[in-house]
């Protein structure tokens, strides 16, 4: 039986958006949402041995092929968009480098808030598909409130 991943540990830090790949022609977006390392307990491990080794998770989550009108913060405040979750046609390329393996993360929504000298607020709604890569930890839905900013380096 996989283990119930600690939802509750994971803090985002801030998100990075910036221009993604092409896709049927046309543009889309990417996304890196960062979240503050943590250690948690290996469930594909036998905690009673001396080899041992707790997990350490310190990766973003990437997002590409993210279907949005403009990368353009201003614009973006206060919308909504709902994405299919994979492979329905228009998903997001979503996952999370974990257990030595890239874990699928389907992102069914997006939603901006308003504009500060901080950054745009944002929600990314979805599904961690952690059972997909034997990863030991069950699949699970999550809402992260996060920050979002322009990747330093794109206009």
């Amino acid at each position: 039986m996989d283990a119930v991943f600690p939802v509750e540990q994971l803090r985002p830090l801030h998100a990075e958006l910036f221009p993604g790949p092409q896709l049927e022609g046309r543009h889309t977006a990417s996304c890196e949402v960062h979240f503050a390392p943590f250690e948690l307990p290996n469930p594909n491990d036998d905690v009673t041995s001396e080899d041992y080794e707790a997990l350490t998770f310190e990766s973003p989550l990437r997002l590409d092929f993210i279907d949005l009108p403009t990368l353009n913060l201003n614009a973006l405040a206060g919308q909504t968009f709902t994405f299919p979750a994979n492979p329905e046609h228009g998903y997001i390329d979503g996952s999370i480098y974990f257990v030595g393996t890239h874990n699928p993360v389907d992102i069914t929504r997006i939603t901006f808030g308003t504009l500060t000298e901080h950054g745009l607020p944002v929600t990314f709604e979805g599904t961690w598909q952690m059972e997909f890569e034997a990863s030991g930890f069950q699949a699970f839905e999550t809402t992260i409130h996060t920050t979002l900013q322009r990747r330093a380096g794109t206009a």
